[in-house]
């Protein structure tokens, strides 16, 4: 002994061999706190000791006199709290126990030395540690424990459990037999065995009965009850009663269970979450030496939320983790090489472990122990350490070969992606199908994914509905597999959306908690209110809201604001659009940050919960937030973060078609970005290959844009938006009764028809839309009721709605045009307008809609939408100017806002300042100084009126010969009428050479270009010969043509 002393010496500091001693010499020699060695009785000591002297058991209840006297001290709760998770009879140590063991947390662990003794004091006390073991206290294991040992030899087996009776039939008139086969039992359908599949809903029947039970293991079985309730396969999860359920188990020192219900006050899951009482009860779990409760205390303290902590101090508490897990190892206690395995792997506790943590995982691989494997091939998967696919395919393959479900699915999903071993679906799919026979409900979802087509190959709902409908009649199933199949039927398996069995699923999702069944329920039949046979749909999404639901919050936001079901509320949606945010809902985020006039507090708050929901894992608000990285909206502007949660929004994954549908929309919008059709449109065709109802309506709508002329894609589009129709989708049926007649005809409907339907599909804006073609006033006023019978939620509309009234309906219509127009100037001043919207009202202004007309406050809505983009309202402002609408001596905001036009892209505003300069000397200067700049900066109307000006002296001193160099430039840019002017003038010999030829040349360039009255010149000049050689049969081929385009 005395050697060992002074080779110790040797590696502690000072004072710390005082530590030394407290593990070498027997407990009841020196205690680390003196307050607690002068509190212990004689008794308590040779109990610490070892002594064999026993206590009589408690009977009855006792008195609380004599419950002190019966509690035992900590060494004795640390002992018992190690024997293989056995408890002593619940009731004998209680709340007294806990109270005291926390009290020498308290008194011990208060500063670095103390944290070591106390720690090393109650490991050692329960005999978890040889010598060498404490003298090496650091994060590298001792010699005779390096992950090189051969473990084989040290290894033993737990205790393998079996079934001795199916429990899945058994109910409380059976009787129950032996309580700790019952709780193997329960254990066994809990967590699954190769060949037993999981059942959670038999595991929880059983330990509820055993848990109300008196009888040695009653802590275990809270414990166990407990973690079901927070396993979403096992029903919906309760955080609070889970809570319960391990404060209980906590007090018959369960240490585990005092673990859990620390970590739910951490996440903040429970009611009251204090994260004072969370680092009270790892305290607690540390000095009983429960590894979890060590490691886990270091982990909070690192985390800085329970203020400053020396990094010494937790650098010993994970040196003491360790401790612990090396001597269960040299117990034979195997398990724990994975468990230093992944303390060594946590950068926050040991940084730069992970080489070393790698080897731990080896060793745990080379025992059977799949954790280490699956570890292994996850490290590789992350980049964390670089290895080539066969390797990570051997750790995964190792791991599934040995029957373990977890790794079948994992290595499926792998071999789907293609990501970390190399792509072989075939290979995939039968891992998944055998996982799935294991009841492996991830399998079976990951399967379903891989049908809707996620991971390249062709979709095949029938079959993703069948994997989903496997998951659904598993016993261990969570409610999100019933949502996921329900959708499926809303987008139509076959083809054909399957209303009635998607309610049924939805409902069925609903009974059981599931908040997201609850909303997409209540969804469905908003959008369906002919199926809701009297549903409460605002219960179901205050229901769901209630449960922590950021989606229901933010429909009721919506709802409260503008729709046919509850009154309009502003504060109510004002209320639920601000919890929706704060609880990290994406669009309601975007809503508060479009709103005018944004609190920069409440905009920096928004971005916070912005930041926590895509952390969290939610895919829109992954977009959002890296739509704000790129353009540096509310945060500071950062590529390469934009780039990671980019990413990570499109990473396979559920919910990832949500974040594409997002993304598609926010690059077609191009708001504060560049617009990105083209990649908006893979993403819709990549999701509107898997069914989604708004893919398919979204792709079709972007088919028949004016910018898309191709007829094989605008038939799609009609194809597309009328599979969305059949759904009852108002939206889609307005679109396709924006189409002409001619392209309709295939679908059996005239526009006209489609209006109606959408009318009456809900369609408040195809309402107002037939109100205002109907043939007289009491047509009109037919479809105006419909149309405020129905939500008119958009300014737009409201105008629209407001110009109708007054035109129809006499002196009342003008009262309820003025109170429309108010509506919608309302909505602007809350919500940031578009500027087509702001254009409108300034227009109605004008016009005096609702009897008043305010030049002025019209003058201010135009100036706001033409700044906002709108070319139309730029060229209106110009015109009206030019006009004296808006005063006399206006010339020059005339000529500012008709350039600014032409810059945007209106055409026709160069024709009106060349008009500008003929109309008068005074307007001249400004109006060709405009035109010549604008030519010379490439515009080319601006090029062909400049050119026509000089040519004809339109504000300016002729010159026939630069005018014609103008317009030659513009018709070599392609610029039709200039072609014709050309024509004209080499004909003429007008500042240019006199040339029949050249003439009939620009005019052939100006019919090939598609140019009806060209195409009659070109035939005119081949039937008499002028610039080219008579030729009738050519001629009449041009007249022909010209023909078809002027009727078109």
């Amino acid at each position: 002994m005395h050697w060992r002393q002074t080779q110790s010496r040797r590696r502690l500091n000072g004072g710390s061999f005082r530590l030394l001693r407290m593990v070498i010499l027997p407990p009841c020699t020196i205690w680390p706190c003196a307050t607690v060695r002068h509190r212990l009785t004689r008794t308590a000591l040779m109990e610490m000791s070892g002594s064999p002297r026993r206590r009589r058991p408690a009977t009855g209840r006792p008195s609380r006199r004599s419950a002190k006297r019966s509690c035992p001290n900590p060494g004795k709760v640390m002992t018992m709290n190690k024997q293989y998770e056995r408890n002593v009879r619940p009731g004998l140590m209680g709340d007294c126990m806990m109270r005291k063991l926390a009290r020498f947390a308290d008194l011990c662990l208060t500063s670095r030395n103390r944290v070591t003794a106390g720690v090393v004091v109650a490991v050692s006390l329960t005999g978890l540690i040889e010598y060498p073991t404490a003298v090496h206290a650091q994060t590298v294991a001792p010699r005779s424990l390096a992950p090189t040992t051969d473990f084989s030899k040290l290894c033993v087996a737990p205790p393998k459990l079996s079934l001795k009776r199916d429990w899945k039939k058994w109910d409380r008139s059976q009787g129950t037999g032996d309580l700790e086969e019952m709780y193997d039992a329960a254990l066994l359908y809990a967590d699954g065995a190769p060949q037993i599949p999981r059942d959670p809903a038999t595991a929880r029947k059983l330990l509820e009965e055993l848990s109300g039970r008196t009888w040695p293991g009653k802590g275990r079985a809270l414990y166990r009850l407990g973690k079901l309730m927070l396993d979403p396969a096992a029903g919906p999860v309760n955080s609070e009663r889970a809570a319960s359920l391990f404060a209980s188990a906590a007090s018959m020192l369960h240490m585990d269970a005092a673990v859990q219900l620390a970590r739910l006050h951490e996440q903040g899951r429970i009611a009251g979450a204090d994260i004072k009482e969370a680092e009270r009860l790892l305290r607690t779990a540390s000095a009983a030496g429960n590894v979890d409760g060590v490691i886990g205390l270091a982990r909070l303290q690192r985390s800085g939320r329970v203020g400053l902590v020396q990094q010494a101090a937790t650098d010993d508490l994970v040196k003491l983790g360790l401790l612990i897990l090396y001597g269960d190892l040299g117990r034979g206690k195997c398990s724990s090489l994975y468990e230093i395995g992944t303390i060594l792997a946590d950068e926050t506790l040991v940084p730069g472990g992970l080489p070393e943590a790698m080897k731990w995982f080896e060793a745990a691989a080379r025992q059977g122990d799949y954790r280490g494997d699956l570890a292994l091939a996850e490290i590789y998967i992350q980049g964390r350490a670089k290895a080539t696919p066969n390797v990570v395919a051997r750790h995964l393959t190792r791991a599934a070969d040995a029957g373990y479900a977890q790794a079948m699915t994992s290595l499926g999903e792998h071999l789907l992606r293609g990501d970390a071993v190399p792509k072989d679906l075939p290979k995939a799919v039968a891992w998944l199908e055998k996982a799935g026979t294991y009841s492996d409900v991830d399998a079976y979802k990951i399967l379903a994914r891989h049908y809707r087509g996620e991971f390249g190959s062709p979709p095949d709902l029938p079959k993703a509905a069948e994997a989903l409908s496997r998951a659904a009649a598993l016993p261990g199933h969570s409610a999100s597999v019933l949502v996921s199949l329900a959708r499926l039927h809303v987008a139509g398996i076959q083809g054909k959306p399957d209303i009635k069995t998607a309610l049924s699923l939805y409902r069925k999702a609903a009974d059981r908690g599931e908040p997201s069944g609850l909303t997409e329920l209540a969804k469905l039949l908003l959008a369906r209110p002919q199926d809701a046979n009297g549903a409460d749909v605002l219960g179901l999404l205050r229901e769901a809201a209630d449960r922590g639901s950021p989606e229901a919050m933010g429909v009721l936001s919506d709802l409260y604001e503008c729709s046919a079901i509850v009154a309009p509320d502003a504060d109510q949606a004002r209320a639920w659009l601000t919890r929706a945010a704060a609880a990290g809902h994406a669009r309601s985020i975007a809503a508060l940050g479009t709103q005018a006039n944004a609190d920069p507090a409440v905009s920096r708050q928004n971005m916070e919960a912005l930041i926590r929901s895509a952390e969290k894992g939610d895919r829109e608000s992954m977009v959002l937030l890296s739509f704000a990285y790129r353009t540096g909206q509310g945060i500071d502007e950062n590529e390469q973060q934009a780039i990671k949660w980019l990413s990570a929004a499109l990473a396979p994954g559920e919910e990832r078609v949500r974040a594409q549908l997002l993304l598609a929309r926010k690059l077609l919008d191009g708001k504060n970005t560049h617009r990105d059709e083209a990649g908006a449109r893979a993403l819709l065709e990549e999701v509107a290959r898997g069914g989604d109802a708004s893919a398919t309506f979204e792709l079709g709508r972007l088919l028949l844009s004016p910018s898309h002329t191709d007829k094989a894609e605008r038939a799609r589009g009609l194809m597309l938006l009328q599979k969305a129709a059949s759904s009852g989708n108002a939206a889609a049926m307005f679109v396709l009764a924006e189409q002409t007649d001619d392209e309709l005809r295939s679908t059996g409907k005239t526009a006209l028809d489609w209006k109606r339907a959408a009318a009456e599909a809900g369609s408040s804006r195809a309402a107002i839309a037939l109100a205002a073609l109907a043939r007289d006033s009491s047509e009109a006023s037919v479809w105006i009721a419909r149309a405020e019978s129905l939500p008119v939620c958009s300014a737009r509309d409201m105008v629209e709605l407001a110009q109708v009234q007054s035109r129809v309906n006499g002196v009342q219509g003008t009262e309820r045009a003025r109170m429309w127009l108010q509506r919608a100037i309302n909505d602007i001043q809350l919500n940031e307008p578009d500027a087509a919207t702001l254009f409108l009202i300034g227009r109605v202004m004008l016009d005096g809609t609702g009897g008043q007309t305010d030049k002025q406050a019209a003058l201010q809505y135009l100036k706001r939408s033409a700044e906002a983009g709108k070319v139309e309202a730029m060229r209106f402002l110009g015109r009206n100017y030019a006009s004296g609408a808006f005063g006399d001596g206006n010339i020059g905001p005339a000529i500012e806002w008709l350039a600014k036009a032409l810059r945007g892209g209106d055409e026709g505003a160069a024709t009106d300042l060349a008009r500008l300069a003929g109309s008068s000397e005074t307007n001249a200067a400004p109006a060709i100084a405009a035109l010549k700049e604008l030519a010379e900066a490439g515009s080319v109307p601006a090029m062909r009126e400049f050119g026509r000006s000089l040519q004809f002296g339109f504000g300016v001193e002729a010159d026939p010969e630069q005018g014609a160099n103008w317009l030659r430039k513009a018709a070599e840019a392609g610029d039709i009428i200039a072609m014709k002017e050309l024509s004209r003038a080499y004909a003429s010999g007008y500042g240019v050479e006199l040339s029949a030829s050249a003439s009939t040349d620009w005019l052939l360039r100006a019919a090939n270009a598609g140019d009806a009255e060209a195409m009659y010149g070109v035939s005119l000049a081949m039937t008499l010969g002028f610039g080219t050689e008579v030729n009738a049969e050519a001629a009449q081929k041009w007249l022909t043509t010209a023909e078809t385009a002027a009727r078109k």
